[in-house]
């Protein structure tokens, strides 16, 4: 028996190649790192299978480019965490800061509303409580957030 190899029992068949693509095979052999022309094509099936079935990426798909995709994804949920943490601070701020400074009555909280809705696609979500706060100063008296 040889020992470390995998001991599982193995059934003989015939298969046809043309002898272009078994020098093509013979070529990659050592490529491979297979000592045999089954042992290649074993590895050559079970890659075309892993491909066909795509539930099991990891017969088809390196493990290295497994494990570059998994860190791109990492940093991207890493970034969009902190984005949205930081989305969620400005929101906060601005939520107390109205509640504290307007005690505004339903109908005006609703066009608040339908404000900050125009603002935000206007500018694309490209606000933050200070530039609110700016043109809530640049407004007068008399002008109103209507507008």
């Amino acid at each position: 028996m040889n020992e470390g190899k995998n001991t599982e029992n193995k059934t003989r068949m015939a298969v046809w190649f043309t002898p272009a693509v078994i020098r093509r095979m013979d070529g990659w052999l050592g490529e491979d790192n297979c000592k045999t022309r089954s042992e290649f094509i074993e590895k050559a099936l079970r890659f075309y299978m892993g491909y066909l079935g795509s539930c099991d990426t990891t017969e088809y798909l390196s493990k290295a480019l497994v494990t570059m995709i998994r860190g791109t994804l990492e940093n991207h949920n890493n970034r969009l965490r902190s984005l949205l943490f930081k989305w969620c601070v400005e929101l906060n701020m601005m939520c107390h800061t109205i509640a504290a400074h307007f005690r505004a009555d339903p109908i005006d909280r609703k066009e608040l509303r339908a404000y900050a809705v125009d603002e935000v696609k206007r500018t694309n979500g490209q606000i933050s409580f200070s530039n609110a706060l700016d043109t809530q100063r640049r407004l007068g008296e008399d002008d109103d957030w209507q507008d």
